[in-house]
Formats: C-alpha cells, structure tokens, sequence
C-alpha cells in the first residue's frame, strides 16, 4: 500500500519508482505503462463511486432506473477492462484460437498462425528494478493481472532473447564432449 509522503500526502501514481536508473532500461517503459495503467483504473473507479452516489440520491425518484443502468454499465466495463484478461505493460499480443491467427500490433493487421508465434518471453523480475513487487501488491489489491512480457513474432529472436535472459551460452550448453580414442 502506498505510504504517505513525509508531507502527509499521498505520492502521486506517476512516481512509484525515482531512480534515474529505471528510466534507462525497459523497466523505465513498465514503470510509465504501468502509472499510466493506474491512472485509468482510478478514473474508472471515480466513475463508478460517482455513479453510485448518483443512484443513492435517484432513488424513488424517476431517475433511479437510469442511474442503475448507468452503474451496470460502469462495472461491466471495469471487469471487462481490468478483470478478464491480463494487461500488458509492455509489449501487447492477442491469438485467436478459433481462426488461428494472430494480430501483429507492430503492422496492426491479422496474420494466419501456422506457427506458435507470438512468442512471449516473460522479463525476469531482477529487470524491473523492484516494480515486481509493487505490481504484485496492485494485482493483489485490485483483482486486475499484469502481463510484463516481450513478444517476438519469429521463432529465432524469441530463442536468442531467451539465451540471452538466461545468461547461458548455448555453445556451452550443447557441447559436445570430446571423444576419447581407443
């Protein structure tokens, strides 16, 4: 939960990590995802409380079925948003299962998926410079689920990102030991 400033104040959500250092690495483009992500949630919060008080003061009056339907609509939309599927807070991907295909948001057109691709490699958690465990809290807290993934559309980068997160060389991996003569 988020502790107040020495101030007595709240900070503001665009802060949630000062270091310089994070806003060199793609941790710094989670980290401003991730504020922006949270300034939606609040304001579709906003709505929904707003909207509450307008449906306790509508009722018994003509208004109140309109106010209700209001909040229904509200509330749909927050599980919708937030509820149903994991946000991504960094690269964005979506499979339709059913036709087999995949939209590609760097060229934002469908593409046949005759492949596993997108392949999505998940940013190891040493990355985020402790985001980690903020975003933990917020799921936690929220209901809402973040995705923090790199997504390739070749099979061949998505390997190589792979090794390279590891911090495994393949060449040592696959090795072959030398033979001995008899």
């Amino acid at each position: 939960m988020a502790r107040p400033h020495r101030s007595g104040r709240l900070p503001e959500v665009n802060t949630i990590c000062s270091s310089p250092r994070i806003r060199r690495t793609s941790s710094g483009s989670v980290h401003d995802r991730l504020a922006a992500k949270l300034a939606d949630m609040i304001e579709a919060q906003r709505k929904i409380l707003t909207t509450g008080r307008a449906l306790a003061k509508a009722r018994g009056t003509s208004e109140e079925e309109d106010a209700l339907f209001e909040l229904g609509h509200y509330q749909a939309a927050w599980c919708e948003t937030w509820l149903v599927e994991p946000v991504a807070l960094l690269d964005e991907y979506l499979v339709d299962d059913l036709t087999s295909e995949y939209f590609d948001f760097r060229s934002g057109s469908w593409h046949h998926r005759d492949t596993d691709a997108p392949f999505a490699v998940p940013v190891a958690t040493e990355k985020l410079c402790g985001l980690a465990e903020i975003i933990a809290e917020i799921e936690d807290i929220s209901g809402a689920r973040f995705s923090i993934e790199n997504v390739y559309y070749s099979e061949a980068k998505a390997e190589a990102a792979w090794w390279k997160s590891s911090g495994a060389d393949p060449d040592e991996v696959f090795a072959l030991p030398e033979t001995r003569r008899l």
